[in-house]
């Protein structure tokens, strides 16, 4: 299995940076790739149904929601992206001076394109998410 895992330090406070991520589906809210991302159930599942930029749909399902730390879980059902097996965890964590950090980690197997290719999609989505997060509450 690859792993991959962004991080940024935000001039915000946990608490206000969980506030804007933490719903499952307020994705496109925040994420610059999202272009919308509504919620559907699905039995006993939540998934998320995400438009991207560029055309194509990307279904994710919330695997875990933990308020107290938190932090959010979810899967890939379906989507475009070249990876299979994936799992994701966002977590934000409170720092010093009112400032918070972002950890964004990925595990998956590569499929349809080689690993380095990949890790450098599922990168590339985190540091995009991360990089708006920055411009919104500011870099820490």
């Amino acid at each position: 299995m690859l792993n991959v895992h962004e991080s940024a330090v935000l001039s915000a406070g946990a608490g206000e940076v969980w506030a804007a991520i933490s719903e499952f589906g307020n994705l496109a809210e925040w994420h610059p790739a999202a272009v919308t991302s509504t919620i559907e159930t699905r039995g006993e599942d939540t998934v998320r149904v995400i438009n991207i930029s560029g055309g194509g749909v990307l279904t994710e399902k919330l695997e875990d929601h933990n308020e107290g730390a938190r932090s959010q879980s979810y899967s890939i059902v379906d989507g475009p992206l070249p990876v299979s097996d994936y799992y994701s965890t966002i977590k934000v964590t409170d720092g010093d001076d009112g400032k918070c950090t972002v950890d964004w980690s990925g595990k998956f197997n590569a499929d349809g394109a080689d690993d380095q290719t990949a890790a450098k999609i599922i990168s590339g989505i985190y540091t995009a998410g991360l990089s708006a997060l920055e411009k919104r509450f500011g870099q820490g």
